[in-house]
């Protein structure tokens, strides 16, 4: 029986579906670790200026906007094998060199710049891949499970790993716990080496070029991608403002210790992991495209607590109740928008549509970042996570004024 018939007894039997599955669980868990513990060292151990976090968040968003493009091309030539265990394992070396050089006492904002810029470039490719294989997979009528089985795990890691990184940072120190993220990357990439097409070219002959404007013309010319796409680079622009500031926001700000910000980003899984259960009881209810929209509004009102909170005695509760909801609607978002980008497109497009929207997306996240720096640095960390939730809210309005409210299933 082929690995495809064993679909019919449940993506348990899928050999290669419970390898991604295995993967993805062990990629993230290592994940939510460097994302703490790299902001963390860099406004902890060295000391960074709003305007440095601002370039530290654009060199993880520059690769993007580099090489976003032609690598939904070459994904989509048959190579995503290659491309998702190669990248686990090139990160693995990548990360380790933080923990080595902060060992050696050499650890610096440029080594942390090189690192992450890099890491960066792989999971470009990574990402895409991850998507695009997903329905060479399993059966197209799966593809809502299989995202929702994915999305069930980030959840868990969500829950788990924040909590478990800032523990980590708290006895080990932020750049030797991104060991860890070494480790999870070496792991993943050996269940990732079956997963997928051999990595071979397929044969068509377009150039490489010419690929890349099917990609973005199929993202301009269809109304739900494009409306879909501009929502996404509007949030893209806010969430950079975001992260530009929210480390020194809770820190210095706020006072909280690398424990407590591990605990307060852990219960985002709580929100996720509940999001993840009803996003397909929320599109089978109301529709897939009022299901998207319901997220990204839910995201919007979430990001309202983070600078709210010290209007109270305690700012820890609204922040909570804030991450809880941010992680609701980003389940309920994620699962349905990737599900009916995986329907609407056609396979072998698949690869360059999800890079493509990549590329629009976050070349426009760096002026967020930017943004971000100089507004932390003029008029405090508060003014901008306000925009941030101004952008979210604008964000929102653009889905619920095109075709995507109409969408149902």
């Amino acid at each position: 029986m082929s690995e495809r018939a064993n679909l019919l007894d449940g993506l348990w039997r899928n050999r290669q579906f419970l390898r991604l599955w295995i993967a993805s669980l062990v990629d993230a868990l290592g994940s939510k670790v460097t994302a703490t513990a790299v902001p963390l060292t860099a406004a902890i151990n060295l000391g960074a200026s709003p305007p440095q976090m601002a370039t530290l968040v654009v060199a993880g968003q520059l690769p993007d906007v580099l090489f976003g493009l032609p690598a939904g091309s070459w994904i989509d030539r048959g190579r995503h094998r290659l491309f998702l265990a190669g990248s686990d394992a090139g990160r693995a070396l990548l990360l380790g060199v933080i923990p080595l050089a902060a060992w050696m006492g050499m650890l610096s904002m440029a080594i942390l710049l090189i690192v992450t810029f890099f890491a960066g470039v792989l999971s470009v490719f990574s990402s895409v891949a991850s998507v695009a294989v997903l329905p060479s997979v399993v059966r197209s009528d799966q593809i809502v499970e299989a995202n929702a089985k994915l999305s069930v795990t980030g959840s868990m890691v969500s829950l788990a790993g924040p909590g478990m990184a800032g523990g980590l940072i708290q006895v080990l120190s932020a750049p030797k716990a991104i060991l860890f993220d070494a480790v999870s990357n070496a792991v993943s990439a050996l269940f990732l080496r079956r997963v997928g097409a051999v990595g071979k070219s397929s044969d068509r002959q377009h150039s490489l070029i010419r690929d890349i404007k099917e990609g973005v013309r199929e993202l301009i010319e269809t109304p739900v991608l494009r409306a879909l796409t501009i929502s996404s680079a509007v949030f893209a622009v806010g969430l950079a403002m975001n992260a530009t500031v929210l480390m020194l926001y809770l820190t210095r700000e706020l006072g909280l210790n690398p424990a407590t910000i591990g605990l307060y980003l852990a219960t985002g899984g709580v929100g996720t992991l509940l999001g993840s259960f009803l996003a397909s009881r929320v599109s089978s209810r109301i529709g897939m495209g009022p299901a998207i929209i319901g997220g990204t509004l839910a995201e919007a009102t979430a990001a309202l607590a983070i600078p709210l909170s010290p209007l109270l005695a305690d700012p820890v509760p609204l922040l909570v109740a804030g991450q809880v909801l941010n992680g609701v609607g980003i389940s309920v978002y994620s699962i349905n928008h990737i599900s009916l980008r995986q329907r609407i497109v056609r396979p072998e497009f698949l690869g360059r549509i999800t890079a493509g929207r990549r590329f629009l997306t976050f070349s426009v996240a760096p002026i967020g970042a930017v943004l971000g720096g100089w507004m932390g640095e003029a008029f405090g960390f508060a003014s901008v996570l306000l925009g941030t939730a101004g952008l979210l809210f604008a964000g929102t309005a653009v889905t619920w004024a095109s075709p995507v409210r109409k969408i149902q299933h």
